[in-house]
């Protein structure tokens, strides 16, 4: 394994700049800035529709901590955290801490970062090689020998993962009763899947889509799962995968505990590095940082530019990136209860929002305000003169709309996670300048998620989301929300808006597509839509220098890289 961290970085500029372009699809071309490193082993990395190669068979991290250049240490624990709950880890339809854990644990037939990151190699894992038939609807997976599921305790017996695997947790996402993530993909855009052999796995399309790998390799959709476990009662409280590590403990509000898998395909290669993996939750935001200033974690996720350079210039073992981020906060609205199901509230809270306050009170400056789709979205988001024109900032005229629909009140739920208690300050005065009192009503963060999901909240802020194309981004604004099946559903769907969104997504032609996206965003702000976006966070990441090989640059997509760091605390 090469060690030297920018001739890695050289390396891979020089595959990326092959492409993986066409039916795959490309985006975000100015997101974040990272290095992705290949460190796999000698299988043949798959083939693009463009006829590019993608990186070889087991590619390994996204970035590299200052210190990367050293030869990897083996064994130690690693310790991250978050605010909130994990509320399982049900492998297809797990949000929060749950969503952290699910990609320690299974694999996925890639693992995909292209829309974000379009100069990052496809990272294959279950499919050793994947290539788009030339009807531009049929994609054909090549599973790889040789991935076993972990020995476990839960009656599932060791053997190789085959395509029958990939079939049965397919067949799982496209399923309503699973309320999976990746149902509205599933049920959307495929027409089959199918399994013709144990090494062969296929996904015929309705017609051409663009983002058909960025839904297989998302961390929210794309798990496989054994079989014979799949439909276990305990599937959302335990774990049976072939990932880097297995599921040893899970302790909801505490903390869940990951084991090395010594099994694991990338075992020859001594990935992953780490003995354990560890993910702690907290309650709050004020007890996560105190946990990694007094060196309980190794990683802590800051809320502001300011917060992050106090720390690290009060620490000097610790380093300090700030990228460019998927992450934005927004604010739900559902739409068959008043006073939202008026479309001049809906416009009023839109135009009373003032997106450079969130930028500058919460961001520090670190931040840009965004429409439908964030700015790391690049070519596909917004200008600052479109959104100008498009979702503009107006007091006057907010104040207007909700006198005309006769509102001088309302209420919304949030979480007391995180740093929302900042949102909701600057929310409640935005909505008072515009003549409404807006009274909030906090929730802990496992009622709030479980309440959210199952539609029983009216108005709420609407946590970090991180998508990994524009479609999945905007199926908040069509039929059966953002999953497909009607959770976390505002009730909010047109025909035209359904329309433009199956058209700009069928479009196989970037620049066509870049140009329906934008025509689908200001579509969608001209008719009142019930999901407003805050603006678009950076990432402000701390580490302590004894973590190497860390995945700067990808916030929350960050855990599939896990098994490639390993850590000298305490040499």
């Amino acid at each position: 394994m090469e060690s030297n961290y920018w001739e890695r970085r050289r390396i891979v500029n020089r595959l990326s700049r092959r492409g993986f372009i066409g039916a795959a699809g490309t985006a975000a071309t100015g997101a974040a800035a990272l290095a992705m490193v290949g460190c796999g082993d000698d299988s043949t990395g798959s083939k693009s529709p463009a006829g590019g190669s993608t990186a070889p068979a087991g590619s390994a991290t996204a970035g590299a901590s200052a210190t990367s250049s050293e030869t990897p240490v083996a064994g130690g624990t690693y310790t991250d955290a978050f605010t909130g709950p994990f509320a399982g880890v049900d492998p297809h339809n797990s949000v929060y801490g749950g969503a952290r854990v699910v990609p320690e644990l299974y694999n996925y037939l890639v693992r995909d970062y292209l829309a974000i990151f379009p100069d990052r190699p496809l990272i294959q894992d279950l499919a050793q090689s994947q290539e788009l038939q030339a009807d531009k609807v049929t994609w054909v997976f090549k599973i790889r020998p040789g991935v076993k599921i972990a020995a476990n305790n839960k009656g599932i017996a060791v053997r190789d993962l085959d395509s029958s695997d990939a079939l049965a947790s397919w067949n799982r996402i496209a399923s309503p009763d699973s309320g999976s993530n990746g149902y509205a993909f599933a049920n959307r855009w495929v027409e089959k899947f199918d399994a013709p052999d144990p090494s062969t796995f296929r996904i015929v399309m309705k017609q051409p889509y663009a983002w058909t790998i960025t839904n297989v390799g998302s961390n929210l959709i794309g798990a496989i799962v054994a079989k014979e476990w799949i439909e276990s009662p305990d599937l959302k409280k335990g774990a049976v995968g072939g990932g880097a590590f297995t599921l040893s403990e899970l302790v909801e509000s505490d903390h869940a505990k990951m084991d090395k898998n010594p099994t694991y395909y990338r075992s020859g290669q001594g990935v992953p590095y780490l003995d354990h993996y560890i993910i702690r939750s907290f309650a709050d935001q004020a007890t996560y940082r105190t946990a990694f200033t007094v060196g309980q974690l190794d990683v802590y996720d800051a809320t502001s530019k300011q917060e992050a350079e106090s720390l690290a210039n009060a620490d000097k073992t610790i380093h300090y990136d700030q990228t460019k981020s998927l992450g934005f906060n927004s604010f739900w609205m559902r739409v068959d209860t008043p006073p939202w199901n008026d479309a001049r509230v809906r416009n009023a809270v839109n135009m009373a929002i003032n997106r450079d306050q969130y930028v500058q009170i919460i961001g520090q400056g670190a931040g840009e305000p965004i429409g439908p789709l964030t700015y790391a979205f690049d070519k596909y988001a917004l200008t600052a003169d479109e959104l100008k024109k498009a979702q503009p900032f107006n007091v006057a005229d907010a104040k207007k709309a909700f006198e005309a629909a006769g509102i001088t009140e309302f209420s919304f739920s949030h979480p007391t996670s995180s740093n929302v208690a900042d949102y909701v300050n600057i929310f409640v005065k935005n909505m008072q300048d515009a003549g409404v009192k807006a009274n909030p009503q906090p929730l802990d963060a496992g009622t709030w998620v479980s309440q959210y999901y199952t539609n029983k909240l009216t108005a709420s802020l609407s946590l970090n989301q991180s998508y990994t194309d524009p479609d999945f981004a905007l199926r908040w604004f069509t039929t059966g929300g953002v999953t497909g099946n009607n959770h976390y559903a505002t009730g909010y769907y047109l025909p035209e808006i359904d329309s433009a969104a199956v058209a700009a997504a069928n479009e196989l032609d970037e620049g066509a597509r870049i140009t329906k996206y934008k025509d689908l965003q200001k579509l969608i702000l001209s008719k009142a839509p019930a999901f407003l976006n805050f603006f678009g966070v950076y990432s402000q990441t701390l580490v302590y220098k004894y973590v190497h090989n860390y995945p700067f640059g990808l916030a929350t997509l960050r855990y599939p890289f896990t098994e490639d760091i390993w850590t000298t605390k305490g040499s």
